[in-house]
């Protein structure tokens, strides 16, 4: 089954570039606050490549060590010792990050990235569940837990010192992994997910500023293809499809100075566009004119964004860890080129391109991996 990575997670990832442009590290006025974001930073993206051996079997120690660190910020907050705007803005980064390394877990753990056990270790009583690790259902219910406290830490963040928007993605992004865990078949919630899309939209229209990361993080929670809500029989999946293409035009976003993620919005642009590609050649085994030139019109735009990402984005993509599932996208365009082109000419025997097995594929989804968008690059 295909969940999201977690980062998929996101992924839901994509919410720190706009961050560490900003400096992150903010020093707390009240010097007696240990300085949590200078403490975790430095080691939290390495701790998202859940590739590294090292990385997973180091999990439980460093969730127990990220917890007892936030926990210990979260309580002097709420005894009212953070007031100023900055010291609310430190608090609210930290929620923000936090909730997301547990959005991370989830995501990974639901893609079979990683398991329950290299969550939990060899904890005898769950971090958060606080339940006996020999009790039935103690995976689940101990998930459930987690994922409880990343909304309740994510909502908490979001309205620290007053709305913010790119907390409030990541607080969309806790609840739609909360109730994929519900889920026996992890698929998303409706509700949920209409929320995604529809904030998603809102950015895309109502912005003006669209270097605000929110609207890729929203992307990478369509990526569970297999999820009938993720694909295009889903009437909003049309409307993302639109704004995405009318307004995450390659080069729009502002220049974040050599960060990876700046060839993953076009990047992403490509994989919604394939995705209909793929909705649309399943539909019938012929196309008329018009279907064929609307599929044309689609592979234009995978052209388009991989033409930016290689010329535009030539140091950053020779300098990203995970390139291939770049080649591998660029290669399907010249299968879905020769397959229209067959069509075009009346030969309707030729076989249609396997996209959903690529969409599904580990390889497609590397970009879509926290670790794939915050590796260092030395950019």
């Amino acid at each position: 089954m295909d969940k999201i990575r977690a980062f998929t997670i996101i992924i839901i990832l994509l919410i720190f570039s706009n961050s560490c442009e900003n400096n992150i590290i903010i020093e707390s006025k009240n010097k007696e606050i240990p300085s949590f974001l200078s403490d975790i930073r430095p080691k939290f993206f390495e701790n998202l490549n859940f590739d590294s051996k090292e990385v997973v079997m180091n999990l439980p120690i460093f969730l127990n060590e990220f917890t007892k660190l936030y926990q210990n910020l979260d309580s002097q907050y709420k005894a009212g010792l953070f007031r100023s705007k900055q010291d609310l803005e430190y608090m609210q980064l930290a929620g923000m990050y936090y909730s997301f390394y547990l959005v991370a877990l989830c995501g990974h753990y639901l893609e079979g990235d990683i398991t329950f056990k290299d969550i939990n270790g060899r904890n005898k009583i769950g971090l958060f569940s606080n339940s006996n690790a020999e009790a039935i259902n103690f995976e689940e219910n101990e998930l459930n837990a987690m994922m409880e406290y990343a909304r309740v830490v994510a909502k908490q963040a979001t309205y620290t010192g007053g709305f913010n928007d790119r907390v409030y993605g990541t607080f969309l992004a806790v609840r739609q992994l909360q109730e994929r865990l519900k889920n026996k078949n992890h698929f998303n919630n409706p509700i949920v997910q209409d929320s995604v899309i529809n904030y998603m939209n809102d950015f895309l229209v109502d912005y003006n500023d669209l270097s605000i990361w929110n609207i890729l993080m929203s992307m990478v929670t369509t990526t569970n293809y297999k999820d009938s809500l993720n694909t295009f029989n889903n009437p909003q999946m049309n409307l993302a499809l639109f704004n995405i293409n009318a307004r995450l035009v390659p080069g729009s976003l502002r220049d974040l100075g050599g960060k990876v993620p700046e060839i993953l919005g076009p990047l992403y642009r490509y994989d919604i566009n394939l995705k209909k590609i793929d909705w649309t050649m399943k539909q019938k085994e012929t196309f008329n004119k018009t279907e064929i030139n609307d599929l044309k019109n689609y592979i234009k735009t995978l052209e388009t964004a991989t033409d930016f990402i290689e010329t535009s984005r030539e140091k950053i993509l020779n300098a990203w860890i995970y390139k291939d599932t770049f080649e591998q996208r660029k290669a399907k365009i010249k299968e879905l080129k020769n397959y229209v082109e067959a069509i075009s000419t009346g030969n309707n025997n030729v076989v249609k391109p396997n996209l959903e097995v690529f969409i599904n594929s580990k390889g497609f989804k590397k970009a879509y991996t926290c670790y794939g968008c915050h590796q260092n690059t030395g950019l």
